[in-house]
């Protein structure tokens, strides 16, 4: 048994994909059943069990769950009575989702389909779009999970035959999981806090924030940019700034002012590209506005 297994098949993965992203990418994997569960991506276990669960954590802007709802019953229901049913499958979209929905938090991961023939679980995801490098290990990792919960609930399953199909699969070193940078998980009287006399370290703390919201680049949103702005700005007995930030207030407030023009300029390219020259350009401006944040802190 190589308990690696999923590790190396990751390596292949970003091996493939080395010289650059590909279009209709695929990925196949096959093990015993009984392998499953001593095969598991240990550092992404419980990212994995965040995007299963019902409800998202805090730092989630949304679970699988939450779309496929009972799909992993439903296709062990559907293999138990029909074991070669083409509809023993969880989908985590439909179109009335897809209309309109802008470049808004929306799974990539759509389709999971099973069907049993010969003892041996056949498996074929599909993704719209796919980071290889980080994500793709946690896909995995969910994956695993789930065709673990369905072979124990099966009972008869000898081997898996997976296969991963994505629309578009590539390679972003720098981009993080989709979660929300902790900035996003705070309500602005908690980011007051953070920043008025008596708080303790706010340069350090503000600026973990902003490298954390710099390096998430896959949601933009300039809400709690300007959040930071009002509250920098604001100049009030029982509002009082940190005497390290005093400062620093009126250029933090004119670098936010450009962060935020920054911010909304991206989110407008992105309803017309997802990528290319042009929107590649504007997230380095955006992401370069923030560094010029976490320089002045730095100062």
């Amino acid at each position: 048994m190589n308990r690696d297994a999923l590790y190396v098949l990751h390596d292949k993965a970003k091996l493939d994909l080395a010289d650059g992203p590909k279009f209709n990418w695929s990925l196949d994997f096959e093990c015993a059943a009984a392998e499953l569960d001593d095969m598991e991506i240990a550092d992404v276990k419980d990212a994995a069990v965040m995007w299963r669960a019902d409800t998202p954590p805090p730092q989630l802007y949304f679970t699988h769950k939450q779309y496929y709802k009972n799909g992993v019953q439903h296709i062990v229901d559907e293999l138990k009575s029909k074991p070669t049913s083409n509809r023993a499958l969880y989908s985590l979209i439909s179109q009335d989702q897809i209309n309109d929905s802008g470049d808004g938090p929306l799974p990539s991961f759509l389709i999971l389909q099973c069907q049993l023939d010969d003892g041996s679980l056949y498996c074929t995801c599909y993704f719209r779009a796919l980071e290889v490098y980080t994500f793709l290990r946690v896909n995995l990792e969910e994956i695993r999970q789930t065709l673990s919960e369905i072979c124990h609930a099966l009972g008869t399953v000898k081997s898996i035959r997976l296969k991963i199909f994505a629309f578009h699969a590539y390679i972003d070193q720098g981009r993080l999981p989709l979660q929300k940078p902790e900035i996003e998980t705070l309500l602005d009287d908690e980011i007051q806090i953070m920043l008025m006399a008596g708080a303790s370290n706010p340069i350090k703390r503000l600026d973990k924030l902003l490298l954390e919201l710099r390096n998430a680049t896959t949601i933009v949103s300039s809400g709690k940019l300007v959040s930071l702005k009002r509250i920098i700005e604001r100049d009030a007995p029982n509002a009082k700034l940190h005497d390290s930030l005093i400062p620093l207030r009126y250029l933090l407030r004119d670098q936010l002012g450009t962060a935020i023009a920054a911010a909304t300029k991206l989110l407008e390219i992105r309803k017309r590209a997802s990528r290319g020259p042009a929107a590649e350009a504007v997230l380095q401006e955006y992401q370069e506005s923030l560094e010029k944040l976490r320089n002045t802190l730095d100062a």
